[in-house]
């Protein structure tokens, strides 16, 4: 009886109370797809080619500006903790798109890094999707209701 009201009664966990190596987790892979995302426009010609050799439908162009925008301004924002579920929803078709399409063509080896380092960042965007932005980040600070103290 005590355990059931005990559970009933207990505060509900929040990503505020994730531990800190979280959010310098999240931070980081924030920096990097930021990072990444000016690399993109750095070596558009790399871009447009690998684009080009897997896509025939969309209009390439596009394409590597909007790879490179979701990436920097996503990144940011992920960085910052703002919105940041929205950011790693709007990340992950990028990223699934380079491990399922882009990548592959270098083949399956060990030796493809960039498909491994892919597939990381991918496996981070989800789980960061799911344990939430942690404590020090624009969300928690902001847009989650802070109780009233007594």
């Amino acid at each position: 009886m005590n355990l059931t009201h005990e559970l009933s009664h207990s505060a509900p966990k929040t990503s505020a109370s994730n531990p800190i190596w979280m959010d310098g987790l999240r931070i980081a892979l924030g920096v990097f797809l930021f990072i990444k995302g000016i690399l993109f426009l750095e070596h558009t010609s790399d871009v447009f080619y690998i684009f080009s050799q897997s896509q025939e439908l969309i209009d390439i162009k596009k394409a590597s500006v909007l790879t490179s925008g979701v990436h920097i301004v996503g990144g940011m924002m992920i960085a910052i903790g703002m919105l940041t579920r929205l950011s790693l929803l709007c990340q992950i078709p990028v990223v699934l798109g380079a491990v399922l399409i882009v990548n592959p063509q270098r083949g399956m080896h060990l030796g493809n890094t960039e498909l491994w380092l892919s597939v990381a960042v991918l496996a981070l965007l989800v789980f960061f999707m799911i344990v939430g932005p942690g404590r020090y980040s624009v969300d928690n600070k902001v847009l989650r209701q802070q109780k009233p103290e007594v």
